[in-house]
C-alpha cells in the first residue's frame, strides 16, 4: 500500500470516529476521552475501558462557539463517560464543562518513585469514579495492553524521526493525532502499514539543514512547512499532542509491569500544564545540543500555561547557546523570515587575547 494511500485512510478513520465510539457506547463499554496523554492509557484499557484522546478538529472546534463544527465538538465530547484535562491548562469551555463528567489532573512534581506514588494515587481516584474497585490492573491484561501501546510508540518515534522528511509538519499532525485517537489495534494496523510503505520506498530521512524545534499548542503546524525554505528542518517539536507524546518506553517483560510503567511516565515531559518549567528546561531544552539542534522557534498560544513558560524558557535556549526565536501565531512567516535574514547576517568575531 503506497503511502498516500495509508494516509487518506488514517484521514477517514479519524473522520468516522464519532460513528465508532457511539457505536461502543451502545453496547455498553464505557469511553474515556483526554484533552492529551496526561494519564497511562494502558491502565484503563488494562481494566477494560475505551481510551482516547480527543482528536484535533474537536479540540480546534471547542476554540470556536460560532463555528459549525462547534455543537458536532460537543456531542463528541458527550459520549465519555469521563472526560480528563489539565487542571492548569484546559480547553474546554465552562458552558459545556458543566454538562460533561470531567476530572482536572493537577501538576505532576519530580521524578522517579515519589512522582510513581503521586500518578497512583490520582489513577486510583480516576478509576474509583469509574466504578471500579480494584486498586492494580491484572497482570495479564496491563501486558497485554502495554504492548499494543509500545509498538505504537516504537513505530511513531521511527515515522518522526527517520522517515520525518517523507511528510509534510501537517501530515505528522495527523499522524500524532491519530496514534492515540484511534482504537489502539486500528492504529498499530494503520501506522504498521504506513512503516512498511516507507521502508519499501525510501532510504530515510535525507534532509539537511539547520535543526529546530518548534514550542506551539495544537494549531498553526501548517504554517512551519515554509521554514524548509530557509534551510531549517523541524527535527522535533514541543507541543500540544505532538512528539514528545511517543518519547518513553516500557517492556512487557518487567516482572513489576505496573510500577515500571508508572516510572517510565514518571519521566515524561509532559506539557506546560502539567510540569513546572523548570522540570520541563530539565528534560527538554538541556538536552537539544546532544541532538544538534540549534534552533528553537516559541509561538505564543492562546493557552496561559504555554505562554507563561515561554520566556524562561526562551532565556535558557540563549544562555546555553542555542538561537531562539519568539513569533506571535498571525504573522509567523513575516517574522520568521525577518529573523532568519537578521540570523544569516550576523557577523562572528574571533578574539584572541595573549596571556
Amino acid at each position: 500500500m503506497e503511502k498516500s494511500t495509508v494516509i487518506t485512510t488514517i484521514q477517514q478513520a479519524l473522520e468516522n470516529l464519532f460513528t465508532q465510539y457511539a457505536e461502543m457506547k451502545n453496547i455498553g463499554k464505557k469511553i474515556i476521552f483526554t484533552q492529551c496523554d496526561i494519564v497511562p492509557y494502558e491502565v484503563f484499557a488494562a481494566h477494560g475501558f475505551v481510551v482516547s484522546k480527543l482528536p484535533r478538529w474537536v479540540m480546534t472546534a471547542l476554540q470556536l462557539p460560532d463555528s459549525s463544527l462547534y455543537h458536532q465538538a460537543v456531542k463528541y465530547c458527550s459520549l465519555a463517560d469521563l472526560l480528563i484535562v489539565p487542571q492548569y491548562c484546559t480547553i474546554i469551555p465552562h458552558e459545556v464543562s458543566g454538562q460533561l463528567p470531567i476530572r482536572s489532573i493537577p501538576r505532576y512534581e519530580g521524578f522517579a518513585e515519589d512522582a510513581v506514588v503521586n500518578l497512583h494515587t490520582i489513577l486510583c481516584s480516576l478509576l474509583q469514579d469509574l466504578g471500579v474497585t480494584q486498586e492494580y490492573p491484572d497482570d495479564s491484561s496491563l501486558q497485554q495492553a502495554v504492548g499494543v501501546y509500545e509498538e505504537i510508540r516504537k513505530i511513531m518515534r521511527v515515522l518522526t524521526t527517520m522517515y520525518a522528511g517523507a511528510f509534510t509538519i501537517g501530515q505528522l499532525q495527523l499522524l500524532c493525532d491519530a496514534a492515540f485517537s484511534l482504537m489502539p489495534q486500528q492504529s498499530l494496523q494503520l501506522l504498521g502499514q504506513l512503516y512498511h510503505a516507507l521502508e519499501s520506498s525510501t532510504h530515510g530521512d535525507n534532509e539537511s539543514g539547520k535543526k529546530a524545534l518548534v514550542y506551539n499548542d495544537f494549531g498553526n503546524w501548517d504554517s512551519v512547512d515554509a521554514f524548509k525554505e530557509y534551510g531549517i528542518v523541524i527535527a522535533e517539536d514541543d507541543s500540544c499532542n505532538g512528539r514528545r507524546q511517543f518519547d518513553i518506553s516500557c517492556h512487557t517483560s518487567s516482572q513489576n509491569i505496573y510500577y515500571e510503567l508508572l516510572y517510565a511516565y514518571s519521566f515524561k515531559s509532559w506539557c506546560p500544564g502539567m510540569r513546572t518549567v523548570q522540570e520541563r528546561s530539565e528534560l527538554i531544552y538541556k538536552a537539544l545540543p546532544n541532538y544538534d539542534i540549534t534552533l528553537v522557534v516559541f509561538i505564543r498560544s492562546f493557552l496561559k500555561s504555554r505562554n507563561e513558560h515561554l520566556q524562561s524558557l526562551y532565556e535558557q535556549c540563549l544562555l546555553q547557546g542555542t538561537d531562539a526565536v519568539i513569533l506571535q501565531p498571525d504573522t509567523i512567516m513575516p517574522q520568521f523570515k525577518s529573523y532568519i535574514t537578521a540570523l544569516k547576517e550576523r557577523q562572528h568575531f574571533d578574539i584572541t587575547v595573549d596571556l
